[in-house]
């Protein structure tokens, strides 16, 4: 008899589940060099409790995950455990997301919410406390030693969206208009000019970024990503950890960089209340 997609579902997660236990049983044993610079999180143990980490904590907010940043050798085993880890991870996520289109097909522009039909069929099952955005994530896994990798905070990054002023009318539509700032900016909107286009911003995260560097014969390769965890790189018998810097250990207040002089959008928001920007002349 076939399986169910909510019983396809589970088992993709108590496949995973197993398959991190693997993991994380195996990574204490390890003999090879490591770095992990936070104080919480110091050693094989706490890091295999990290990577295991796919539930919520009670007041936690779902867009939130908890990462960690740094270098941990790895040796054949313990990469092929890794692979077959973000294989279940892949396998649960895609049963995830047919599950919930299943369910419903104008949710394919919420497939990152955890959705309550989801929620649902994880309670019944007694995983009701499962974070999915930490579920997701990769194990950044490196299976070609780099001669040096620079550690640095990217807090510049923003998304930017596209609004007609007929779109953003809509939006402001849809909110109390009897308020007077939300009035106030419906006006402003008459004011526009045919063909204007505006910008919808939103500031992300900052999230650590690690830029890599392979020396291959008389060229030098680089590579940066973005990494919420600690990352595998594989070593051979004798061989140490890149060299690394060590950043801070939480992101810097403010902006990295410089606004630049020629920044095509307005700074000052156009609609407030929808995070709308105008586009500078």
């Amino acid at each position: 008899m076939r399986q169910t997609p909510a019983h396809e579902l589970i088992e993709a997660l108590d496949i995973l589940l197993q398959r991190l236990n693997d993991f994380s049983t195996l990574l204490p044993q390890s003999n090879l060099p490591f770095w992990l610079p936070d104080e919480q999180i110091s050693n094989l143990p706490q890091c295999a409790a990290l990577f295991s980490d796919i539930w919520y904590r009670d007041g936690q907010d779902g867009r939130v995950t908890r990462s960690q940043h740094g270098l941990i050798g790895a040796d054949d085993k313990l990469i092929d455990l890794a692979h077959s880890v973000n294989a279940a991870k892949q396998s649960f996520q895609t049963l995830a997301t047919q599950h919930r289109l299943s369910q419903d097909s104008d949710l394919q522009n919420q497939l990152t919410r955890r959705e309550s039909f989801l929620a649902e069929t994880l309670q019944h099952h007694g995983y009701s406390r499962l974070h999915l955005r930490q579920c997701y994530r990769l194990i950044p896994i490196i299976e070609t030693r780099p001669v040096k990798i620079g550690f640095s905070w990217y807090t510049s990054g923003r998304s930017i969206k596209q609004l007609t002023p007929e779109q953003a009318l809509q939006r402001l539509q849809k909110m109390d208009t009897s308020q007077t700032h939300i009035q106030m900016q419906i006006d402003a909107l008459g004011h526009l000019m045919p063909g204007d286009m505006l910008a919808q911003l939103q500031t992300q995260v900052p999230v650590m970024r690690a830029n890599l560097l392979w020396k291959q014969d008389d060229r030098m390769i680089r590579k940066a990503r973005n990494v919420s965890l600690p990352m595998l790189i594989l070593l051979q018998t004798g061989e140490t950890l890149p060299e690394h810097n060590q950043p801070l250990s939480s992101p810097p207040e403010q902006r990295s960089r410089n606004l630049r002089s020629d920044l095509k959008i307005d700074p000052v928001p156009f609609l407030p209340s929808l995070r709308v920007h105008k586009y500078n002349n």
